[in-house]
């Protein structure tokens, strides 16, 4: 058996506070244990070992001899999910209430069930070669199992669960199921199980993809090419398919690679990406909303980066379109309004915009009138709500809404830290 590949002193940490934390439930218990409680140590203890410290051929034996588990079989990995909107992980549930409920709920199964570390837990399901010899499809039945414990755990304990699966193995190389069953995590929706087989191809494309549509992106913010967004956006269009927690992962490491990227060859360090006041707003996105704001936030970089030749004025339309929204930004304006403006219809001016200019339309108006907001809010007495009416906006906390969401702050805020002179 192969010892997982991880830094030892994590390892020697994690093994301590195991042991610690073990010794202390035994100690403490006022009950007298059943055979069944014991038990449920014992295979704390084997999964522990067979996943975070490495377990050796004398102990599997004298693990296998205690808990007769079988020698093929696959991992679920069960992880809680923090309460809705609150992004914190708090509950309060007795793992040896667990430990039961999964075994009443799995009752003709050979399970070992591993300690609850942190927000996870995992759940090895044996058999012999009849059932998980190599060929065998059991992928559907594992789903099955899988997906019918985690409503019945959800029911029971009133909580939120994903959960991950890997392919069936051989016990002395089980820790691949381990890992196949956490890459499915990633993509996992509020009460959704995946199976590994349902990624395979899906991840060998994404990390193709994504690395090279990455290396691009980097190369083309560095070198003012405006096709950075079209590498950005098959970016975002890889990780779609990832839950909100992989997501806002992924979209601050390609935030971050080019902020970078757009001052590796400037001498100065202005116009940084301030990763820090979005924070708040990153963690309170889900979804769509998710999305949108990476996009606006990529757009704020390769603005900083590209300046005014970001937007192709040399398009006779763009040009036109730009002198008709300096014109009548104060106004009600619709796509439709300037498409007829220019005279072509509304679905080709909406692609001919976002090709020449990098934004649709509604960024490039709404960018304009919080521009002219914060010259209005920097160099003039006009409340906040003059200049939402000045600016063409009709509902203040509207017009705070997308200033905060294109500045990372609110009006308010703008004016206390840039105070006239």
């Amino acid at each position: 058996m192969n010892k997982p590949n991880i830094d030892i002193k994590a390892d020697n940490d994690l093994d301590k506070e195991f042991w610690e934390s073990l010794q202390i439930d035994i100690l403490n218990s006022k009950k007298a244990f059943t055979i069944e409680d014991i038990y449920s140590y014992v295979e704390k203890s084997f999964m522990f070992s067979l996943f975070f410290r490495g377990c050796s051929h004398k102990e599997l034996n004298i693990f296998h001899s205690l808990l007769n588990f079988h020698d093929l079989g696959f991992l679920i990995l069960f992880e809680f999910l923090p309460k809705e909107n609150t992004k914190v992980i708090d509950f309060d549930i007795d793992e040896l209430s667990l430990y039961h409920f999964i075994k009443k709920e799995l009752p003709d199964l050979t399970t070992s069930i591993g300690p609850l570390i942190h927000n996870r837990f995992s759940i090895l399901i044996t058999d012999g070669p009849q059932t998980m010899a190599p060929g065998k499809d059991i992928k559907s039945n594992s789903l099955s199992i899988a997906t019918k414990l985690l409503k019945a755990i959800e029911k029971e304990f009133s909580i939120k669960l994903i959960g991950g699966i890997g392919n069936a193995q051989s016990i002395h190389s089980i820790y691949t199921s381990f890992l196949e069953a956490l890459s499915c995590m990633h993509y996992c929706r509020p009460g959704e199980v995946i199976h590994i087989q349902d990624l395979t191809k899906h991840d060998k494309y994404y990390i193709y993809e994504y690395k090279e549509a990455e290396r691009h992106m980097i190369e083309s913010v560095r070198l003012r090419k405006p096709d950075a967004y079209d590498y950005f956006l098959m970016m975002m269009s890889q990780i779609s398919p990832l839950n909100d927690k992989a997501k806002r992962n992924k979209i601050i490491e390609a935030l971050v690679l080019a902020s970078h990227a757009s001052r590796i060859d400037r001498m100065e360090e202005l116009d940084y990406l301030d990763y820090t006041c979005h924070i708040k707003t990153l963690m309170e996105l889900s979804g769509d909303s998710l999305m949108e704001w990476a996009f606006q936030r990529f757009v704020d970089i390769t603005g900083y980066v590209k300046k005014h030749t970001a937007i192709d004025y040399s398009n006779k339309i763009v040009q036109a379109t730009k002198e008709y929204l300096e014109a009548h930004y104060a106004e009600e304006i619709s796509l439709e309004d300037v498409a007829q403006h220019v005279n072509i219809s509304p679905q080709y001016f909406s692609k001919l915009i976002k090709k020449n200019t990098g934004f649709n339309f509604i960024d490039w108006l709404s960018m304009l009138r919080v521009k002219k907001a914060k010259e209005l809010l920097t160099n003039s007495n006009l409340t906040v709500k003059e200049v939402c009416f000045m600016v063409g906006y009709k509902d203040p906390n509207y017009f705070s809404r997308i200033f905060k969401k294109k500045i990372g702050m609110t009006p308010s805020e703008y004016i206390k830290n840039n105070p006239l002179s």
